[in-house]
């Protein structure tokens, strides 16, 4: 998806206005010597009076990185609204007779995004930040764990083996590829997500110097075959390592891949982690769905049933249903953390359930984002939009359109929250605005076309709960060329420090 590597200004200067407290403490922290050369914008306006209580560069364009992933959110309760619940459901296409179905079993798509092992027992979300869809450690529950659900309804209606196979309708809409990340990943998009759509590849370091890496996969279903030319390297040769990376990505014949991995890992070190994308969501939990039957006592004729499905959508023929996790639950991986994976889905769910468009449900989707920036008094077709850039005004504008609909406190509490979890879990842990800002988070790399020098940004925007009961909208965004390794942390932690300004300052006029 382009809108994830973009294009940005010149960086000029910053000035602000606002209370004499707020302009003094923002301008303390914004002028710090790591933010030389940088650019500012940003806006503070209360929900209950309209009063703007500080603002800088507000019509100027900046850098929105995943903090514009409120607005497919918002598309998505304003559309379907936050009690939606998706509906996977098994159907089959033959008579049992003693156990034997004879047909295929049909695995329909209903768009849940949660199929796997996210959901808990207790009903909440795993939510790690960096998540696993980031090359980062497996989510705790199996990967199977919902799909082996449906297997367990499917034995309980007295089916034993299936002489057929197993089939997947994804025909909600019209699956595509999208290309989410800087480094040119390309993650497909599907009406059926098992695991995120990751193969999570975890690599050990091997016994001695020259040995290859430990390579193990989860799910390890047989959908992918990875032939391991990782290598373990010495300490003393750590700063020279090469990046674990897939190549060589080929399909077989029957669906399955087969995929390179190549890369060092020192002796002795941790533990690494890299997400192998499944390019085919379809074939994936066909294989899935065919793995957790087997686990369940249910043999498959795996070789029988490629192809169409025949007619299934009887009443009579439905064997197993797994009914989501509301809406406000779902757009927490996108908000909380910030998964790019979950973010360039929910356009074409929008567009095919609540646009009952299949054909063109990205496109319908969009449409309905433009419409609901509409209603809001906002141009429906932003300039700077195509590159995700966006003015402070225009997030103001949608966030206090939020705050007056009847869905806005499920959207308040999806979103991440300071010093409490998401991708905020650890900005101002301590600070007296912790737990009272709701916010999402932005970082983006690009290059300026300008200079072709390489920029930096860092945005957060949401809402700050004062004490009292009054709310401010808040949006902030930064843009400076890269200085330091750790620029982008300390402009997270900065932005924190604005929100706390703000939380404290407001809160004694």
């Amino acid at each position: 998806m382009s809108g994830f590597r973009v294009n940005q200004l010149n960086l000029p200067g910053h000035g602000g206005t606002g209370g004499p407290a707020i302009d003094a403490r923002i301008q303390e922290i914004i002028r710090r010597p790591e933010f030389q050369g940088s650019r500012w914008g940003m806006k503070v306006s209360s929900l209950h009076s309209g009063e703007d209580l500080y603002s800088m560069n507000t019509d100027q364009l900046f850098i929105a990185g995943s903090s514009f992933k409120i607005f497919p959110a918002g598309t998505a309760f304003s559309t379907l609204g936050g009690g939606y619940r998706f509906r996977t459901r098994v159907y089959r296409t033959g008579p049992v007779a003693r156990g034997v179905l004879k047909g295929d079993l049909v695995l329909v798509a209903g768009g849940d995004l949660l199929l796997g092992g996210r959901v808990q027992r207790d009903g909440t979300l795993s939510l790690p930040d960096p998540d696993h869809t980031y090359n980062a450690r497996p989510l705790a529950g199996d990967p199977l764990g919902t799909i082996r659900g449906l297997a367990r309804q499917v034995r309980a209606r007295g089916i034993r083996r299936v002489e057929g196979g197993v089939l997947v309708d994804a025909s909600l809409f019209r699956e595509g590829l999208e290309d989410i990340f800087s480094d040119g990943v390309k993650a497909a998009v599907s009406p059926m997500m098992v695991n995120d759509n990751v193969v999570d590849v975890s690599v050990r370091p091997g016994a001695r110097v020259g040995a290859p890496g430990l390579v193990r996969l989860s799910p390890d279903t047989g959908y992918v075959r990875i032939a391991n030319e990782v290598t373990t390297i010495a300490a003393d040769r750590a700063a020279h390592a090469r990046r674990l990376t897939f190549t060589g990505d080929v399909a077989n014949p029957d669906g399955t891949r087969q995929v390179r991995l190549v890369g060092d890992v020192v002796l002795g070190g941790k533990e690494q982690f890299i997400a192998y994308h499944v390019p085919g969501p379809t074939r994936f939990a066909e294989i899935a769905f065919t793995t957790a039957l087997g686990d369940a006592g249910i043999g498959v004729d795996a070789a029988a049933g490629r192809g169409r499905p025949a007619a299934y959508d009887n009443p009579r023929n439905l064997l197993a249903e797994q009914v989501s996790l509301p809406l406000s639950e779902e757009v927490k991986v996108m908000l909380k953390v910030s998964s790019n994976v979950h973010t360039v889905h929910f356009p074409y769910l929008v567009g095919a359930i609540a646009g009952r468009d299949a054909h063109n449900a990205k496109r319908r989707g969009e449409e309905l984002q433009s419409r609901l920036f509409q209603q809001a008094g906002l141009n429906p077709n932003p300039p700077g939009a195509a590159d995700v850039r966006y003015t402070p005004d225009f997030f103001i504008g949608f966030l206090r359109h939020m705050a007056r609909q009847r869905y806005f406190r499920e959207f308040h509490q999806a979103l991440p929250i300071m010093g409490r979890d998401g991708t905020l879990a650890d900005v101002e842990v301590g600070s007296p605005a912790a737990g009272h800002v709701h916010a999402k988070t932005g970082t983006a790399g690009t290059t300026s076309p300008d200079t072709g020098e390489p920029l930096v940004a860092k945005a957060l925007a949401g809402y700050i709960d004062l004490p009292g009961g009054s709310r401010t909208a808040f949006a902030a965004f930064m843009e400076q060329r890269p200085t330091s390794a750790d620029l982008l942390d300390a402009a997270g932690q900065a932005l924190g420090e604005i929100a706390t300004a703000v939380y404290e300052e407001a809160s004694l006029s």
